[in-house]
């Protein structure tokens, strides 16, 4: 089985990977591709900076790596400095090989079993990826089934970069963002963003020191709606619609300087709708749980064209 999988359309082309379910390359109009790449196996540190993989089951960080769920206390391997689980620990679903269950020319779609227990979290689950491109459209779903409660908040971590990262401008439709404290973990608060760098209801340079996640809704919400809207050099656009109620921004200040590759920091820009992060240790956050009867599924869509 090739390890790379191509789907497309007449004007987008995709190539895909079974590690992590990872969107590799996303390539417009024949363009270059619109999404960060290397060759992980010539920079090893650059899978460290999860690029195009569907990260979780708890995608952001947990404070400590630790929650209480229906009574009992859970702990996940933490992989930053020992004080918090980032993308669910060093074991996440981004790390693993998931089966190729269905492949077309426009559509593929991936499958993971976990089992109870799997990287400190209850319940045997089964997730599943959906890439599927229409037109200039790739739409993305991840879904989940779990035989116990267990937190579900997945995120697509690709590294945007439209033409060149210095062109971005970025609006995104939230009035909040998360405040964070000195191990990137939300404070608690919710603080408008009205007369402060993090106001981007229209649009505006990211700063480089962004890393948080904005409130979109308070909820999940279906079908998916408009989250963000990402402008670049040459009139190209980048849409984006999700059922999540929230939007983590990155602009990757901390990325690897990678030669040859155009990867430095600050080369791309991380847009990965999701749950709000540490939500399992925020009661006023919108609920990360995922029942027998309540099963999870994120929709977004990424919505390409160039504009004059």
């Amino acid at each position: 089985m090739s390890n790379q999988i191509t789907i497309g359309s007449d004007r987008l082309r995709a190539t895909l990977s079974r590690n992590g379910a990872r969107l590799e390359t996303l390539h417009l109009d024949g363009g270059p591709s619109l999404v960060l790449r290397a060759d992980a196996d010539q920079h090893p540190e650059w899978r460290d900076c999860y690029p195009g993989a569907i990260v979780g089951p708890i995608a952001n960080r947990v404070r400590g790596g630790a929650f209480d769920l229906d009574g009992r206390r859970y702990q996940m391997p933490c992989n930053e400095n020992g004080v918090t689980a980032l993308h669910s620990g060093p074991d996440g679903i981004d790390r693993q090989d998931w089966a190729l269950t269905e492949q077309q020319d426009s559509l593929v779609a991936f499958r993971l079993e976990l089992a109870d227990g799997t990287g400190g979290l209850p319940g045997a689950r089964q997730v599943d990826v959906v890439y599927e491109i229409t037109g200039a459209t790739l739409r993305l779903e991840v879904s989940m089934t779990t035989e116990r409660p267990t937190p579900a908040a997945c995120a697509h971590h690709p590294y945007w970069r439209l033409g060149h990262a210095s062109a971005h401008k970025l609006q995104i439709n939230a009035t909040h963002y998360l405040p964070i404290d000195a191990q990137n973990l939300p404070t608690g608060a919710l603080a408008p963003v009205a007369n402060t760098a993090f106001d981007h209801r229209t649009a505006a340079a990211p700063h480089r020191g962004i890393d948080h996640n904005f409130c979109i809704s308070n909820t999940r919400v279906e079908p998916a709606q408009p989250v963000a809207t990402l402008t670049g050099a040459d009139g190209l656009r980048l849409r984006i619609d999700s059922t999540e109620p929230g939007l983590q921004v990155y602009a990757g200040a901390f990325l690897p300087t990678l030669p040859g590759t155009g990867i430095e920091p600050g080369a791309g820009l991380a847009l990965e709708p999701q749950g709000w992060p540490d939500a399992v240790n925020h009661k006023g956050f919108p609920s990360v749980l995922c029942t027998p009867e309540r099963p999870y599924r994120q929709i977004t869509l990424y919505h390409l064209d160039t504009v004059t």
